[in-house]
């Protein structure tokens, strides 16, 4: 017995010397203040605390996830990229069988199908696509690095980034797609792509974003563009999430009101999850905010530099992916607060109520520590 726990114990020694705890801490970190923003808003706006107890317990189960994700070989998670993709991309189907769930409806009329209701708990199968695309599309562009510029393989992997896409334009969840498109053109840009083949796909690009603004651009996203440039205007209307938002964000001034304060404001919906930045603003102040996007580009700038380090283009891809997933979130999700961008439905990585994303961000964390921890790092010897 004694043996035992004295192997287990030098193992928990080895691993806490060879994985990235920078990233683990500020993960940790990250969901602590989650906890207690939750916890502030019970019960003026979180009438049930199930809410903070599935943020809670999803932390955990992702955390442990995170934990034996980093044990593993990244090259061994990538090369089981179909039994990934073929569970992934079927889970996610289901959101368009009666299993399927609509996120909401609003003011503008907006109704998403991104959710599966297995009875006893919903779940949102597209934050796990992207951890599972994340790997399936690093690993094809690894295999092919040797002919990537090649018009044939360019055009496949093109169709492979198209499946996720389209699975999630079905849903009519727009914000979630755009991500996947980031994903994928962050992933083919450290990839060798050729600046011929990048200008014209930048090209098509720009004229398929035309086409579809102005043709299949649902009413409700007209309306919620129409919204950003016009606050003022729509205020008591379409744009009144938007507007107080930005009030309850001010209101916290320099140093916040405090988590346990009798003026935190309510009125904006969704400060715990959509809108979470504005209630760090009332509660943290500036000086919060400013940490909070300090953690955020401190992390995605870890993420990048894991990457740089790793032993081959696999793992670099890998953490470039993850990387495109935190820093646009985060980018849309503050812009959104901020007015700068539409309510999309974009969650704050880690901070953000929501069990399915709070467990697939710590998945990503997993594959992140996966690529550090085995690395084969150059020694004196």
């Amino acid at each position: 017995m004694k043996n035992f726990f004295r192997e287990r114990f030098v193992y928990f020694l080895d691993y806490i010397g060879k994985t990235d705890m920078f990233l683990i801490f500020m993960s940790g970190g990250a969901s602590v203040l989650s906890f207690f923003l939750m916890m502030s808003l019970y019960p003026a706006q979180i009438s049930s605390l199930r809410t903070v107890y599935v943020q809670v317990a999803s932390s955990f189960v992702g955390f442990i996830l995170a934990i034996v994700i980093s044990n593993i070989d990244y090259h061994h998670i990538a090369k089981m990229w179909k039994p990934i993709a073929i569970f992934s991309v079927l889970f996610t189907l289901l959101t368009l069988t009666p299993l399927g769930a609509l996120r909401g409806t609003d003011g503008a009329g907006s109704a998403d199908r991104s959710w599966v209701n297995l009875g006893f708990t919903r779940m949102q199968p597209s934050e796990f696509l992207k951890a599972a695309f994340v790997i399936t599309f690093s690993y094809h562009c690894f295999k092919v690095a040797k002919r990537i510029n090649e018009p044939k393989t360019f055009m496949l992997l093109i169709a492979h980034a198209l499946v996720p896409i389209s699975i999630i334009f079905l849903q009519k969840d727009f914000g979630t797609m755009i991500i996947f498109v980031v994903i994928a053109a962050c992933i083919l840009f450290v990839s060798g792509i050729n600046w011929k083949i990048i200008s014209g796909a930048v090209a098509i690009g720009f004229v398929a974003l035309m086409l579809f603004l102005t043709n299949t651009l649902p009413d409700y996203l007209l309306k919620r563009l129409y919204v950003v440039s016009h606050l003022e205007e729509t205020k008591r209307g379409l744009g009144m999430q938007q507007y107080t938002g930005r009030i309850t964000l001010a209101s916290g001034k320099i140093f916040g009101k405090g988590f346990n304060s009798p003026d935190i404001l309510t009125s904006t919906p969704e400060l715990y999850n959509d809108m979470i930045f504005a209630h760090i603003g009332q509660v943290l102040g500036f000086v919060g905010c400013i940490c909070v996007l300090l953690w955020l580009l401190l992390y995605c700038f870890r993420l990048l530099q894991n990457g740089r380090k790793a032993s081959d283009h696999l793992g670099y891809a890998i953490c470039v992916g993850i990387f495109a997933i935190m820093f646009f979130q985060s980018l849309v999700n503050i812009g959104m607060v901020l007015c700068i961008t539409p309510v999309i439905g974009v969650t704050l990585p880690f901070i953000s109520s929501g069990g399915s994303s709070v467990v697939a961000t710590y998945i990503l964390l997993g594959l992140a520590l996966s690529v550090h921890n085995h690395t084969h790092k150059p020694t004196l010897f």
